[in-house]
């Protein structure tokens, strides 16, 4: 090979790895996307679940209203959030505008009510009555293991950060059971037989999707289930839905792993 054609060729390749950070770092983040699962059991009204904004440097509080409005142009009856709503909390409280934020959360509309945990990010730091506090003024009800009826035909079950899943065993049965586990590895051991769907985030599906890599940087409590559809304990058990969730951790990259929104219905 030519030393020019050589040149070329590094050049060539040095442009293709500057196109490609330039989408993961500018693009794709900004990519909010809906996903609809084929759920075994459908709910019985239509349902939005979001997680792992991670606010902060990486995900400025500003993203929050392209969320709220993407959320409230699908017209859900009832809403859920999976956990991690911040990123760092001691070195970003600063910078994060409460009473804005709450205003944000307060204009999801859903007529069945809006429910949350919190994530492994929420509960460091000092960070959980803040989330409390927050998720409370903006209107939804914040479940540490924890039921809700939002109405007869659905239950909602909350697990905290690190439960073992036993209020799951006080789920009613003849309605549509979803439970939400920010960590979806615990679906090993968590009563899946108590429940119709477990929805869970922390993995972002790596965030950023490459052979090999990707299973190296996923975090723990999100390696073996890191995104999708699963039967973790087999039919006769409740399925588990992984998202991608919304915001970066980490890195400020997304690459293959764009952020969504979870449709069900």
């Amino acid at each position: 090979m030519k030393q020019g054609e050589c040149a070329a060729l590094v050049g060539a390749a040095c442009a293709a790895a500057l196109g490609l950070a330039h989408y993961a770092a500018k693009i794709e983040p900004e990519r909010l996307v809906l996903t609809r699962p084929r759920l075994a059991k459908r709910p019985p009204v239509k349902t939005v679940f979001f997680t792992d904004l991670h606010l902060g440097p990486m995900y400025p509080p500003a993203h929050l209203e392209q969320v709220v409005n993407a959320i409230n142009a699908e017209q859900p009856e009832l809403v859920l959030f999976g956990g991690d709503f911040f990123a760092h909390f001691l070195q970003d409280v600063h910078a994060l505008p409460f009473s804005w934020i709450a205003a944000q959360l307060r204009r999801i509309r859903a007529p069945l009510g809006k429910f949350a945990v919190l994530g492994n990010h929420d509960v460091r730091q000092g960070a959980r009555p803040f989330f409390e506090l927050l998720f409370t003024e903006g209107g939804f009800t914040v479940l540490w293991d924890q039921l809700a009826r939002p109405c007869p035909e659905i239950a909602v079950c909350g697990l905290a950060p690190y439960s073992g899943g036993e209020v799951m065993r006080q789920l009613p049965a003849g309605c549509w059971r979803v439970t939400l586990c920010h960590m979806p590895d615990k679906c090993r051991y968590l009563p899946l037989k108590a429940t119709d769907l477990v929805l869970a985030g922390h993995s972002h599906a790596g965030q950023v999707r490459l052979p090999v890599i990707t299973r190296m940087i996923l975090p723990p409590g999100g390696k073996l289930y890191p995104y999708g559809l699963y039967r973790p304990q087999g039919h006769g058990a409740g399925q588990l839905f992984v998202s991608r969730g919304i915001g970066m951790s980490g890195v400020p990259f997304r690459f293959l792993a764009p952020p969504e929104l979870v449709v069900l219905e």
